[in-house]
């Protein structure tokens, strides 16, 4: 059966169109940029902005209320990032605290959010990748409720 030369172009470029969104979204070139996309997917509820930016194997861990004595609830981030994105904030805002390189390539970060009327305080632990920083470690804690 020959190859039909149209149809060979025609599905090709439909690939390269459908592909065309995703390398539209620049690489993180720093842990600030890549929390820029973070807060922007919480704003806009656009899971896909997240999922870019977070190792779906990483962990999410969350600290109750009450302090220390309060347990340690953690979860994948493929787990979570479905939940925060269907509720979007589009006041939602965030600022690095601090920031501490262990090398070129692992960050960690102490970054304010505020998102949802709560102001969340997390630690995030972010790595150079091919494809930019990526988050692959975040502990939170709610620092004041609704």
């Amino acid at each position: 059966m020959p190859i039909d030369p149209v149809r060979l172009a025609l599905s090709f470029i439909a690939a390269l169109l459908t592909a065309g969104p995703a390398l539209a979204a620049p690489a993180p070139s720093s842990p600030e940029a890549a929390l820029e996309a973070y807060v922007d997917g919480l704003r806009t509820g656009r899971v896909e902005r997240l999922q870019a930016l977070f190792l779906p194997d990483g962990q999410f861990c969350t600290l109750a209320e009450g302090g220390a004595a309060a347990p340690v609830d953690c979860k994948r981030f493929a787990e979570v990032l479905g939940d925060w994105a269907a509720r979007p904030d589009p006041a939602a805002t965030g600022r690095v605290l601090d920031r501490r390189d262990a090398t070129p390539s692992m960050s960690a970060v102490t970054y304010e959010l505020h998102f949802g009327g709560d102001r969340y305080v997390d630690q995030l632990l972010l790595y150079r990748t091919d494809a930019g920083w990526r988050v692959v470690a975040k502990t939170t804690a709610v620092t004041a409720a609704r």
